[in-house]
C-alpha cells in the first residue's frame, strides 16, 4: 500500500491534548491589534480615529503615556493624553508600538531550547524580524502584506515556540529542530503558530504568511508574504539579533544569500543596498525605542 502525506486535519490528531490545554490557556492578542490593523486598510483615517481604538485598552494606554514619557523622546513636560502621545511617537511609529506594546506580555519570555539569549532574545528577535519584514513589503512590488501586516506577522512568526519549549526533552540552550518539535508535540512552531493566531482572529494574510514562513514555496496564495518574513528573518539571524548582546549590524549580508527570494517578491537587486540600509536603521535603536513596551 502506498503511503501518503498526512493532511492538515490528520496532523492535529497526533498533537498532545495538554498541548492544546496550554494553548487554551494562553492569553489572547489585545483586541486592538486588529482594530488597528482594520483602520490601518482604510484609504482616510486620523489620529482620533486610532484614539479611539486605544482608549478601550486603559492598561495598554498607560503603558505607551509611560513610553511617551521616558527618555528616548526628550519631553520637557509631562505627556498626559493619547492625542499628546500621538504627536510625539508619530502615527506611523505609534501603530508599531502599539502592536509591540500588545504582544510584549506574551513573547517577552526566555525559553530554553532553541538558543536565544536569556535577556529578552525571543522578544528582541521577533521584534526584529516585524522590522525587516515591514521593509521588505515596503520595498516589494509583489508582497501581498500591507506594511502593518508584515509587522504584526514578523513579531509573532514563532509564537508557537512559546508553547512547545515547554514539551521539549532536551539540553537548555540547545536549538530544537522542526523535526525536535514534530517529535515532541506532533506539530512545528509554524504550524502551532497558525492555529493561535486563528484562535485570536487575525487576518487570514497574517496567519497564512506565519504559517509558512519556514517552507514560502508551499505558501499558495501567501507564498509571497510568507517569502516576506523568511527575507526578514534570513536578514535577522545573519546578524543574530535575539541571540547574542549587545546587537552588532556592522557585517554586510550577503546579496547571494537572499538573491532568490528578492527576485519572487519583485526586489530589484539594485535595490538591495537600500534595504539592508532601512534595516539597520530601524534595528540600531531596537533596544531603546521598546525598552519600555
Amino acid at each position: 500500500m502506498t503511503g501518503h502525506a498526512p493532511t492538515e486535519t490528520e496532523k492535529w490528531r497526533t498533537v498532545r491534548f495538554d498541548v492544546l490545554e496550554r494553548i487554551e490557556e494562553m492569553p489572547s492578542l489585545s483586541r486592538v491589534v486588529t482594530e488597528f490593523l482594520a483602520l490601518a486598510r482604510r484609504d482616510v483615517y486620523s489620529a482620533r480615529d486610532f484614539e479611539a481604538v486605544l482608549s478601550k485598552d486603559q492598561a495598554l494606554v498607560a503603558r505607551l503615556l509611560k513610553l511617551a514619557n521616558s527618555g528616548i523622546y526628550g519631553r520637557s513636560r509631562t505627556v498626559r493624553t493619547i492625542p499628546e502621545a500621538v504627536v510625539l511617537i508619530g502615527l506611523e511609529h505609534l501603530k508599531k508600538v502599539v502592536y509591540a506594546v500588545s504582544a510584549a506580555g506574551l513573547i517577552r519570555h526566555a525559553l530554553r531550547h532553541y538558543g536565544y539569549h536569556p535577556d529578552q532574545g525571543f522578544w528582541l528577535h521577533g521584534l526584529a524580524v516585524a522590522q525587516a519584514a515591514r521593509v521588505v513589503a515596503e520595498a516589494s512590488r509583489a508582497c501581498p502584506l500591507s506594511p502593518e501586516e508584515a509587522f504584526v506577522a514578523g513579531l509573532l512568526h514563532d509564537v508557537g515556540k512559546l508553547v512547545i519549549d515547554e514539551f521539549l526533552d532536551l539540553p537548555a540552550g540547545s536549538r530544537a529542530t522542526l523535526d525536535q518539535e514534530r517529535d515532541a508535540v506532533g506539530l512545528d512552531h509554524a504550524e502551532l503558530a497558525e492555529y493561535i493566531l486563528r484562535q485570536w482572529n487575525l487576518p487570514e494574510a497574517i496567519t497564512a504568511s506565519v504559517r509558512w514562513h519556514h517552507d514560502h514555496t508551499a505558501g499558495g496564495d501567501w507564498a509571497l508574504g510568507a517569502a516576506s518574513l523568511h527575507l526578514g528573518e534570513v536578514i535577522c539571524r545573519h546578524w543574530r539579533v535575539g541571540y547574542v548582546r549587545p546587537i552588532d549590524l556592522g557585517e554586510d549580508v550577503p546579496r547571494e544569500d537572499c538573491a532568490g527570494v528578492m527576485e519572487l517578491l519583485g526586489i530589484p537587486d539594485a535595490a538591495w543596498g537600500q534595504v539592508i540600509w532601512d534595516i539597520r536603521q530601524r534595528l540600531v535603536t531596537l533596544e531603546d525605542t521598546y525598552a519600555g513596551a
